[in-house]
């Protein structure tokens, strides 16, 4: 047997360790390769882990933001705004005398830059309109009684009664009214505009002549894509005359389907310079030149004189609904309104229950209110908004311009309150000294919410049934303005009025807006989103209407007791609780 020498055992050795030292790097590689699977599995999952979190921390950023530009709002902008007032050393002494610049500006030119007189004679009116290539020719004379149309271009095709029987229906009425020369003008009644493709309405026509001469026609059509109308002037002397009307929505109407609009008439023709047309004494508004007038309106303010417009302040009321019957608050509206400085109410009855209906007539009676009726027919807040109440605003806004300077907009359960003052007359000969008087065009008046649900006053409990002697608890933080606010507008300067501000006045005149330590809104409402979550705002005690309790007492309860004799009242038992009547 033989023996392995060492050198032998060594080249054995050496095998084997190379044999293992092989066998090792092989598994090595593959333990690599899965080391590698592993790190990328756990750093994908990492990945993701930490896209989660970037994405958690983006909501948690955007949250954040969303809430601190919420309390920004709360803090900062529905607080206690001052406009540069100095007032108790609170503000700098330097004052802007127009807090607001117009929002909007309309040139009336643009509404009937289009026409172009031809003729005006003694004994002849004629009027060519010029839309595009084409062209219409409408002649009327004198001494005729029917319209002639000449045409030259398109033919103009009568649409007359087309749609007769559906306009019928769409009314409810069994015959059309057609106006004549001889027929009565109306004023402040809806009338329809008969022949369109959808509802049209007008309710009153006046003069304007403060940015080109126009008849301004208040009524209410379809908001977007609405037909076109023409003007039919009428003449004393039986003369006739059509012109193009220009339609202009006016604004605020929540784009529901309809809305209140303004009909523009032209009376001055900018076509190679100024050519006038003498204003008629009524107007018609028609889809067809060709047809029958179905509306006749008169005008209003043609013999006014603009330098007899007193300095004093009226009250214009969105259309009454629901059969509203509330007496104490018609009452204490009138009464406290009177009061601080108001001479007369205007007031717009949609539906009024019989108690506020004979109430209102002794007031119509004393020459302190006027009724007007309101019975348009497009269904409220699904059609149009809240009874198309724009159009009694700027009604009245128009109906009273040169009769009284000052116009109040406000709801029966609102009440614009002198606080550095005592009244209304006194608070603009203030800010007058504040601001230049000939730029105001309106001055507005921030909200504050005194909730019904707030516990009464404890020094009201023997006092008549009074709202404001009862409420003196507010809200407070304050809207700012053109949120909740409300104004008095300076009606000879205002083009068109909104709920809660002025959309357009005339060029160079804009809004004052008074801050809330001279004078506020005092709006008495339940909780305006429902329920009772308004109870946990913020409150404060402000007794500033006792100031006038004791003129107010006496003036309700002695008019109560006469309406209630003549209109025979009955108070309820929650009112007999607090007060009983005589």
């Amino acid at each position: 047997m033989r023996i392995k020498s060492d050198r032998e055992k060594m080249t054995v050795r050496s095998e084997a360790m190379r044999y293992w030292r092989s066998i090792h790097n092989k598994y090595s590689l593959l333990n690599g390769f899965n080391r590698q699977r592993r790190n990328a599995m756990v750093k994908k999952q990492r990945q993701r882990i930490k896209d989660r979190n970037n994405m958690s921390i983006f909501f948690v950023l955007v949250f954040m933001l969303v809430f601190v530009v919420i309390l920004v709002v709360e803090v900062f902008f529905i607080d206690e705004h001052r406009t540069g007032m100095l007032f108790g050393n609170k503000r700098p002494s330097a004052f802007d005398p127009i807090g607001d610049i117009p929002d909007y500006f309309m040139e009336d030119k643009k509404l009937v830059g289009q026409l172009e007189i031809d003729t005006y004679r003694r004994q002849e009116l004629s009027v060519k309109s010029k839309t595009g290539n084409n062209e219409r020719f409408y002649r009327k004379n004198v001494d005729e009684t029917h319209l002639m149309a000449r045409v030259t271009g398109n033919l103009v095709k009568s649409v007359h009664g087309i749609a007769k029987v559906d306009w019928l229906n769409m009314l409810g009425l069994k015959e059309i009214t057609y106006f004549g020369s001889n027929s009565s003008a109306t004023d402040g009644e809806w009338q329809p505009v008969f022949y369109t493709k959808h509802k049209f309405f007008v309710y009153s026509a006046y003069y304007d002549d403060r940015k080109g001469k126009i008849i301004r026609v208040i009524g209410a059509t379809q908001t977007k894509k609405s037909d076109r109308v023409w003007c039919k002037y009428w003449y004393s002397n039986s003369s006739t005359l059509i012109l193009n009307g220009a339609i202009k929505i006016i604004r605020e109407n929540w784009n529901l389907k309809f809305s209140a609009c303004f009909i523009a008439c032209p009376l001055i023709i900018y076509k190679n310079g100024k050519q006038p047309i003498p204003p008629p004494e009524s107007v018609s508004i028609m889809a067809d030149p060709g047809g029958n007038a179905t509306n006749k309106l008169r005008v209003m303010n043609l013999d006014v004189n603009k330098e007899e417009v007193k300095n004093s302040f009226a009250v214009c009321v969105k259309p009454l609904h629901f059969d509203y019957n509330n007496v104490n608050q018609v009452v204490e509206f009138i009464e406290l309104n009177k009061i601080l400085g108001v001479e007369h109410f205007t007031l717009y009855n949609h539906t009024i229950g019989k108690d506020v209906d004979c109430i209102l007539r002794q007031y119509v009676d004393q020459g302190l209110v006027n009724i007007l009726p309101w019975k348009l027919d497009i269904k409220s807040q699904k059609e149009i908004r809240t009874e198309g109440l724009f159009a009694s605003l700027n009604d009245c806004l128009y109906r009273y311009m040169y009769q009284y300077k000052y116009i109040l907009m406000i709801d029966l359960d609102e009440y614009i309150v002198p606080h550095a003052n005592t009244s209304l007359p006194q608070l603009l000969r203030y800010l007058h000294t504040k601001a230049d008087a000939r730029k105001i065009g309106a001055i507005s008046f921030q909200n504050s919410f005194f909730y019904l649900q707030w516990p009464d006053d404890p020094s009201s409990a023997s006092l008549p049934p009074l709202v404001t002697l009862r409420k003196t608890r507010r809200r407070q933080r304050f809207h700012p303005h053109k949120q909740r606010s409300k104004y008095i507008a300076v009606t000879p300067f205002v083009v068109e009025a909104g709920n809660h501000f002025v959309w357009e006045f005339l060029p160079g005149k804009g809004t004052l807006n008074v801050p809330n330590e001279v004078a506020f809104l005092h709006h008495y409402r339940v909780c305006e989103f429902g329920g009772d979550d308004c109870v946990r705002n913020p409150r404060i005690t402000d007794t500033a209407m006792y100031r006038y309790k004791d003129t107010l007492v006496k003036a309700y309860t002695t008019n109560m007791n006469h309406l209630a004799h003549i209109c025979t009242l009955e108070t309820t038992s929650k009112e007999k609780s607090v007060w009983t009547l005589g």
